[in-house]
């Protein structure tokens, strides 16, 4: 499967075209042209079929977008790739290559893909994307068997599918805004329940939430609590914006401070300390060094903020808590290696 859609000035993708293929057919599905989605919806929850994506966070947004629903199972080629070792993140342009050795076009990247009709060179694009990634799934599925990685992919796109799974609860928003550890508790609290504003009303406007107000406004009104209009253009709230929604902030905002700090959320963790910091090194020294052995790039096998959760866990003195991620084929490949260097830190 593939999709293909316009989102410059949105919060929603809007798709233009859905790419379908099996051992025998290509189809082009119009989504201009359909309004009853449930029989596709039906394929993308059949447990029984793998739906087969390369890069796939964005395309699980469109299926939801048309359809309600996210693919699953689901095998994700740039990720299966890059567990067989055959190189580190790769475009579909570079898939292609490493496990065809085909060169494809991909100049029609970037087409409007809501204008009607469709070109012949876009029709061709499009059609030649599930083509061929049918045809790599099912080289990638024989050379992981072969590695006895199969179970690795399978295990890291259930986790893909798990954490695009779209939800309603935009609490953890505020997490994502760049500083915002170094607010206080109750300034933090502040921050939240502005972020579940904007993404409310980013998706009800149908507007990027950098329209809507930009994080370091956000992180200014968390910061600074404005109690008048003009507080708020203090804090970068542009005019337009005060007009129409400045009341509806600044009720938000006094009604965030007067709640007990029994709601507040848990503080956000500072940044490591430099000491902590040192054994970060290490550790990714480590992850480093096996990936290179096991031939993966070493942010697949450990991620930087798993290597932080994993310190701040029980730094320095132990005992440690693994990071679930750190489950699975991770936990034979990697955590003695890990658990080794954090019994060194305790000593």
């Amino acid at each position: 499967m593939d999709t293909e859609f316009v989102r410059t000035s949105t919060f929603f993708p809007k798709a233009g075209l859905v790419q379908v293929a099996d051992a025998n057919n290509c189809f082009l599905i119009d989504p201009l042209t359909i309004t009853d989605w449930s029989s596709f919806a039906a394929l993308l929850d059949d447990q029984s079929v793998v739906k087969v994506f390369h890069a796939c966070s964005e395309d699980f947004e469109v299926c939801h977008c048309l359809t309600g629903t996210i693919p699953s199972p689901v095998a994700d080629t740039q990720l299966g790739a890059a567990l067989a070792s055959l190189g580190g993140i790769m475009g579909f342009q570079r898939l292609v290559k490493a496990v065809l050795g085909l060169d494809i076009d991909k100049g029609e990247t970037r087409s409007d893909w809501l204008q009607r009709p469709l070109r012949d060179n876009q029709i061709n694009y499009a059609v030649a994307d599930v083509f061929y990634l049918y045809q790599c799934y099912q080289k990638l599925v024989v050379i992981l068997t072969r590695m006895n990685r199969l179970s690795w992919w399978q295990e890291d796109c259930t986790r893909l599918m798990e954490a695009g799974r779209i939800s309603d609860d935009y609490s953890e928003q505020y997490r994502k805004i760049k500083l915002a550890w170094k607010l206080r508790p109750q300034e933090q609290y502040v921050l939240q329940q502005m972020c579940i504003w904007r993404e409310k009303t980013t998706r009800l406007l149908n507007i990027p939430r950098s329209h809507l107000v930009a994080d370091n406004v956000l992180w200014n009104i968390a910061r600074y609590q404005p109690a008048h209009l003009g507080d708020l253009a203090r804090a970068g709230m542009k005019l337009h914006l005060r007009q129409s929604h400045g009341a509806e902030v600044l009720a938000i905002i006094a009604d965030a401070i007067a709640v007990a700090d029994t709601a507040w959320p848990e503080a956000l963790s500072q940044p490591l300390s430099v000491d902590a910091g040192v054994y970060l090194k290490k550790l990714k020294k480590i992850v480093t060094a096996r990936a290179e052995i096991i031939d993966i790039p070493a942010d697949i096998l450990v991620k930087k903020k798993t290597l932080e959760a994993l310190l701040r866990s029980g730094y320095p003195r132990g005992p440690y808590t693994f990071p679930e991620v750190l489950s699975g084929w991770r936990k034979s490949e990697i955590v003695d290696d890990l658990s080794a260097s954090l019994a060194q830190i305790e000593a």
